[in-house]
């Protein structure tokens, strides 16, 4: 009573006043089943309408400015008849592609569901160790090169991730030295796209800006969170089908995408795209075989974001100098920074970058724009202040394929005294090396308070120094790559660069190279380059590579230079990704530079292992390589290789269980009954399955497989909860014809335990106790049955004949 009273008082909103009928009706549009049943209502005029959500259900466009549960009359739908045939309760809808909603069909295959991303405590240790031998000193004599030592260490739990790495040398005579490389502590919001960083990071830039070193406090859109989202601006295509049909899309002659369609128009979004220029083809086939085919050209670049998308970035702290090095500071001048990227519409996306700090104030707004189907442009313009200082940047860029060359272009030009974040960072690092160092440094920042600009100019006779670090005055580049016509295996590319930085060096570098594959998938290739500028300096490579085997190959090459002409012969094989593998290299150089060198590494589940030997001249290197990584989690410690990404802890708590990775096989659980997998990808899903075939005839796993999603370079505890069933026995039931119980009866033991017969009357039943009472049904029979039961652990129990009467 209540829901109609709604309904009419919703229908008095529209039509004040009259009474309404309701009706459930098959619906029939342009002569085609809707296979549908529709809720409508009818006035005492005769005439029929619908809520504005269901005739959009239905597909039809009911029109602008309608409020929700609004009734609308089908009559004041512009374009649309319809007739409503009371004896089958049908309703027979005409109208036009205007009056319908198209469906709608998502190409690009994102499901939406990825699991949530996790990191559970723990720790991971990588570690490089390269020892070398060399008789170079002396001749004759082989002594102790050197040593070093790369750390990289990582903590994390579900609040994020500590990581800290480091580099320790040593050398004759030379005391073990430590440089501490990168310290910071990193926390990922999923939900949000945007990654945290305090600590030591790299600051947010674009094509026309120049990063640096900061120790600091960040903040970031992260699109690597989200690896299902798309950040590109993807074609759309569409159409119309007559009758049910089945719709294709090619991307360059590659299908990409069926579906089939209901009647009435449809559009296909998101279709996947190569990078560059192609056509996109849409074929309509109907179920008599009648094709309608539409193609449309587009042009796709990674460069521009989907309409109402943003990529940012926000950054604060001080700049790092001589990162890696002994010298290596932090600055006390704070510096910060802004990035913003936001797609417009499908053709623009808009940016702007602005810094400031170290006595300098940096701006700019550009834009990247797709130039109908042939190319994509992007133009900016900067400007800086540095005390009294002023300067302008620009930047103009363009991409484009035409008749099957791929054209590249770009231009960045200063005017005035153009000053960023990086020439007077790299300032203060040039001042401090003429000043006695770093400790120097801080004493002058205390001496000469003030701006970069400042102490600029009361060091303005290192011109050289001071003008190298600033953007260059000019850098002009163009690239062509296109196959050749007349021998569709081969390829030419060649490239210019016109460079000109503030301290008046010029250069002016002219590259080509050609490369063509041959039968057994050998190839040769060459590369040439010419500088006109000062240096006139000219170089040729040549080559010829041969592969053999699934992974080797050898390359025979010739150069020549300033120092002369040189030949050489390269056989490599490749180190496989799997534990097992080994690969391999030897190499000669002969000629104006000699150089020999042989290497031999093998790949186990602990690490991998390298060792060479190399002679260039007198002297000769042996040297030999560790690399590896040690993971804690779950009360676990595993060796294993380095681990770039994330991982996981596989933990069944039963010994030498087969753990399978993507379907293919990790390996065996130890004795602690838990395996490391070093090899996750993170935030996308991992699939992880254990085999239960090896598990004793006892144990039960409660599931066998898990899709799992790690964190950024994080961990996961993988748990497979294996059990002791001691209390279940595979029991066989026989009727009072002493015949088996047909498969598929259904029994019920006493306490309320449920089970299936399977064939030759036999029943898996769990949750016994010493002795047992069951009821069978099956077809129109029912039969009871007792039985005892002795656990046997390590066996599996079976009792046979228990007779159901």
């Amino acid at each position: 009573m209540i829901a109609l009273l709604g309904i009419v008082f919703c229908a008095g909103r529209s039509r004040a006043g009259e009474h309404q009928t309701n009706l459930q009706l098959d619906v029939v549009i342009n002569s085609m089943p809707a296979r549908t049943i529709g809720s409508f209502v009818r006035f005492d005029d005769g005439r029929i309408g619908g809520t504005v959500e269901e005739l959009e259900s239905l597909g039809l466009r009911p029109g602008p400015s309608h409020r929700p549960g609004e009734i609308i009359a089908l009559d004041d739908i512009p374009t649309l008849r319809y007739r409503y045939e009371e004896r089958t309760q049908r309703i027979f809808i005409a109208v036009d592609e205007a009056g319908r909603k198209p469906q709608l069909f998502d190409a690009g295959g994102s499901s939406g569901n990825l699991p949530r991303a996790r990191g559970d405590p723990g720790a991971v240790l990588n570690y490089d160790l390269l020892s070398s031998t060399s008789n170079a000193a002396t001749p004759g004599l082989i002594g102790l090169g050197s040593t070093s030592l790369l750390l990289d260490a990582r903590a994390f739990s579900p609040y994020g991730t500590a990581e800290q790495s480091a580099i320790v040398r040593t050398g004759p005579q030379q005391p073990a030295q430590a440089t501490r490389l990168n310290s910071s502590y990193q926390y990922s919001d999923q939900d949000r796209m945007i990654g945290y960083v305090a600590g030591d990071t790299i600051n947010g830039g674009l094509a026309w800006s120049r990063p640096i070193r900061i120790g600091g406090l960040q903040a970031q859109r992260d699109f690597a969170l989200r690896p299902d989202l798309i950040t590109a601006p993807l074609a759309t295509i569409g159409g119309s089908a007559a009758v049910p049909s089945t719709v294709d899309v090619y991307v360059n002659n590659i299908k990409t995408f069926s579906q089939d369609v209901a009647s009435g128009p449809f559009s296909v979004n998101n279709i996947p795209l190569i990078s560059g220029a192609g056509t996109t083809q849409l074929v309509v086939r109907d179920s008599a075989g009648h094709e309608i085919q539409t193609s449309a050209p587009f042009y796709a670049t990674s460069s521009l974001l989907a309409p109402g998308l943003s990529s940012w970035s926000v950054e604060g702290g001080l700049p790092r100098l001589s990162y890696g090095s002994s010298s290596d500071v932090y600055v006390g001048s704070p510096v910060g920074s802004a990035t913003l990227r936001r797609g417009i519409y499908d053709g623009l996306t808009a940016e702007a970058h602005v810094e400031g700090g170290a006595g300098v104030i940096n701006g700019g707004i550009g834009g990247v724009f797709r130039t109908g189907t042939i190319g994509v442009a992007a133009v900016a313009l900067a400007g800086s202040g540095s005390g009294t200082n002023r300067g302008l940047q620009s930047y103009a860029s363009y991409e484009t394929r035409l008749f099957g060359v791929s054209i590249s272009a770009s231009s960045q030009h200063t005017f005035g005294t153009y000053d960023d974040l990086a020439s007077a960072t790299a300032r203060l690092q040039n001042i401090a090396a003429l000043n006695g160092g770093l400790q120097n440094l801080n004493g002058l920042f205390n001496y000469l308070p003030g701006s970069v600009a400042s102490l600029s100019n009361s060091f303005a006779y290192v011109t050289g120094i001071y003008g190298s670090a600033r953007a260059p005055v000019a850098l002009d580049r163009i690239t062509f790559s296109a196959p050749m016509p007349f021998d569709p295996r081969a390829s030419l590319s060649a490239s210019f660069v016109d460079l000109r930085d503030d301290s008046g060096h010029r250069s002016n570098i002219v590259t080509a190279s050609y490369s063509r594959s041959l039968p057994y998938n050998a190839s040769i290739f060459s590369t040439v380059f010419h500088d006109f500028r000062t240096k006139k300096n000219t170089g040729m490579f040549a080559g010829l590579s041969i592969p053999f085997g699934d992974s080797a190959s050898i390359t025979t090459g010739v150069s020549s230079g300033r120092s002369g002409t040189t030949g050489s012969v390269d056989a490599v094989k490749s180190l496989g990704p799997e534990p097992g593998s080994y690969g391999w290299r030897v190499h000669d150089s002969e000629g104006s530079s000699k150089y020999r060198e042989a290497t031999a590494s093998y790949r186990s589940s602990y690490g991998t292992i390298q060792a060479g030997a190399s002679q260039a001249g007198s002297g000769s290197v042996g040297s030999l390589e560790l690399r590896g990584s040690i993971t804690t989690m779950g009360g676990g410690v595993f060796l294993s290789n380095w681990i770039d990404d994330s991982f996981a802890v596989v933990a069944t708590g039963v010994p030498d269980v087969e753990v399978l990775s993507e379907n293919r096989r990790a390996g065996v659980t130890d004795s602690s009954g838990m395996l490391l997998i070093p090899t996750l990808r993170s935030y996308q899903k991992n699939k992880i399955a254990i085999d239960p075939t090896n598990l004793p005839v006892d144990d039960e796993a409660a599931t066998t497989h898990d899709i799992v999603a790690p964190a950024d370079r994080a961990g996961m505890l993988v748990r497979f909860d294996v059990r002791k069933e001691t209390t279940a026995a595979l029991v066989t039931f026989v009727g009072p014809d002493n015949r088996v119980l047909p498969a598929g009866a259904v029994g019920h033991m006493t306490g309320g335990v449920e089970f299936v017969v399977g064939y030759d009357g036999q029943a898996y039943i769990k949750g016994l106790s010493s002795m047992n009472e069951t009821e069978i049904e099956f077809a129109d029979a029912r039969c009871r049955a007792m039985f005892a039961f002795i656990p046997r652990p390590g066996e599996q129990v079976r009792i046979p004949g228990v007779a159901c009467r």
